[in-house]
């Protein structure tokens, strides 16, 4: 079926292309076989080079656009170089003969089922190819489609925004970005376009890679279908995280035949080409009605897990040799609350019913733990950045006194904190009676990293802060007095710092300094919004922001192992302050702007911090 829907689409390239003479061409074919040689510098391959001419509507220029009469009609010149390697997969490159840009190239995979053509878009325009198609998916049906979607570049005073057309009756949202872990040099941006559909929605998805210091784009098509349950699909369709500089694993949506649904498969995507590679097909099957509850990459990015909410099925996806495991039982969650934990490496969760139970990668249970007599916080289990140990600050009794806020959700003022080995042993344990400061206690945080088990996929965001800490397995806790009152919001006062070691118990109180002071200061982010920096060797800490008010978070922004970056939310006066910090030097260099405004703030580089609407902002 696949050799045979390639074969059909071969032949019509070849009515539609047409032979020209090699003086037609601005660039040789010497030329042409050097661009696409380039992409390819270390594989051996039998090269076949040709000259042919494509209407213009096959690159997205449709009749009606700007230009004379003659450049509409005129067919566009192109280089054909194709690639065939020893594997027998081949390459196929389209280079504009005229200026040389690449504009489009696809990867055709030579499998015991037969050939397969995986489509790759540059610079917004795409020639059209077959995509792989799926046992029981319609040719009309593939993912492979063409962007219309226009992206615009805009420089503004310190930095620049991508600008998306408007389109009638459509809806555009930038659903996530994510950052390569080579200092920023790519980011990559999901846009998600939805617009009303007979039946349905009609639901699109693009990607577009942005190389902020060369201030580059280009867009690749991802998805184009339609379908009833967007809110499923979103929950799914995304990046879970680099598995190096230039690699993402994405979960890609599909169409099966007949409309039934909607499938999804696992690829790995080049930023830099957009080449899709798949990883694994049909994982996971459609959740509709449900949901995902939550999805990871392991460390060194060999699995990924998947999680849905309701029926609590969890896939285990091995990328590498591309099987896949479906764990026994049921890792369900109750709306708005989630009940699995997860460690920072990926290898490690903790799942909370009728007690707690750790489970390694391979979902082998290492420890089971009664439920406790009183409420705990909402992470139940806050990981350190090493992924070594796991603590759980609780109550002792279930009394309302312990509530401090929320409804579904309660949030509680904690008496108790017990730290869990990697093996889900305890480790260490003390309670607000213990230390006789205060009638609370809770995890303040981790030092190098906020202890959050869920976040955005693919977040890598606390790696680098983890690595230039010393004291990577140091916890702070804060001991405190709650004081109520009928006119008002309950209050932590008197609260005092202590830094714990689980390993050997040691426990130090920390006392408040400057910044300046602070010879190597470590961050510790918690849920308070307030950002803390710890130097664990001379007991000193400060705080940036204020604790107590929400309406200035400090959100911590990953830098390099000399720098700390962070950024302070002004929702008052809509304005957001950044702060680079020379830990050697002690020199700060702070950007203030009201261009920032779509919150989800995250640094590319040293250079930049973006935001959710596609600003770039430079740092001064």
């Amino acid at each position: 079926m696949k050799t045979a829907f390639l074969l059909v689409f071969l032949l019509a390239v070849n009515t539609i292309s047409t032979s020209v003479p090699e003086s037609a061409s601005g660039i040789s074919s010497k030329q042409a076989l050097s661009i696409a040689q380039s992409h390819v510098p270390d594989r051996k391959a039998e090269w076949k080079v040709g000259l042919t001419q494509y209407p213009p509507e096959l690159f997205g220029e449709e009749a009606g656009q700007s230009g004379s009469s003659a450049a509409r009609t005129e067919k566009r010149k192109v280089w054909k170089a194709e690639a065939k390697f020893e594997s027998g997969n081949k390459e196929v490159y389209y280079i504009d003969a005229s200026s040389g840009k690449l504009l489009s190239l696809s990867e055709i995979e030579a499998s015991e089922s037969g050939l397969r053509e995986l489509p790759v878009a540059l610079e917004a325009r795409q020639l059209p190819h077959p995509s792989f198609q799926e046992s029981g998916v319609s040719a009309s049906e593939t993912t492979g489609v063409s962007s219309s979607m226009n992206v615009s570049l805009e420089e503004k005073k310190g930095g620049f925004r991508l600008k998306l057309a408007e389109e009638k009756n459509t809806t555009a949202a930038v659903m996530q970005s994510l950052v390569s872990p080579d200092s920023g040099k790519t980011v990559l941006h999901l846009v998600r376009r939805t617009s009303p559909a007979k039946g349905g929605t009609r639901y699109r998805l693009d990607l577009v890679a942005v190389q902020p210091a060369k201030k580059t784009f280009k867009v690749f098509p991802f998805a184009d279908l339609q379908m009833g349950d967007t809110y499923s699909t979103d929950t799914l369709a995304m990046g879970y995280g680099f598995r190096d500089d230039s690699h993402v694993v994405m979960i890609q949506p599909v169409g099966k035949a007949g409309g039934a649904g909607t499938g999804y498969r696992i690829v790995s995507l080049d930023v830099g080409s957009g080449r899709l590679h798949e990883l694994a097909a049909n994982v996971p099957p459609d959740l509709s009605p449900d949901f995902l509850a939550s999805g990871w990459l392991n460390a060194d990015g060999s699995k990924l897990y998947l999680n849905s909410y309701r029926g609590g099925k969890l896939w285990i996806a091995d990328l590498a040799g591309g099987g896949v495991k479906a764990l026994d039982g049921t890792f369900s969650h109750t709306w708005p609350v989630f009940r699995l934990f997860k460690s920072p490496d990926g290898e490690r969760f903790w799942y909370e019913k009728d007690g707690y139970r750790l489970y390694d990668g391979k979902g082998v249970k290492l420890a089971d733990l009664p439920a406790d007599t009183g409420l705990h916080s909402n992470l139940a289990f806050k990981w350190s950045p090493d992924s070594c140990y796991a603590a759980y600050d609780y109550t002792f009794t279930k009394s309302d006194e312990n509530v401090i806020g929320g409804e579904d959700r309660k949030v509680i003022a904690p008496q108790g904190i017990k730290i869990f080995g990697r093996d889900g042993k305890p480790v260490w344990s003390t309670d607000a009676r213990e230390l006789k400061h205060g009638d609370r206690l809770e995890l303040r945080g981790w030092i190098g990293g906020s202890g959050e088990s869920i976040g955005s996929a693919g977040s890598t965001g606390n790696a680098d802060n983890a690595e230039r800490s010393s004291s990577p397995n140091a916890a702070i806790l804060r001991s405190y007095t709650l004081e109520r009152a009928e006119d008002r919001e309950p209050r932590k006062t008197n609260s005092v710092y202590h830094l714990v070691q689980p390993a050997t118990g040691k426990l130090t109180k920390l006392s408040e300094a400057k910044l300046a002071e602070l010879h190597n200061p470590q961050p510790v982010l918690g849920e308070s919004g307030a950002l803390m920096l710890v130097d664990a060797g001379s007991a000193l800490y400060t705080l940036v922001g204020d604790e107590t008010n929400s309406a200035r978070p400090v959100k911590l922004l990953p830098a390099s192992e000399s720098k700390l970056l962070w950024a302070e939310t002004d929702y008052a006066k809509g304005s957001v302050t950044i702060t680079a910090y020379d830990i050697a030097s002690k020199k700060v260099r702070t950007t203030e702007t009201k261009d920032l405004s779509g919150g989800d703030l995250q640094a590319a580089g040293e250079e930049y911090v973006i935001d959710s609407e596609l600003v770039y902002q430079k740092l001064q």
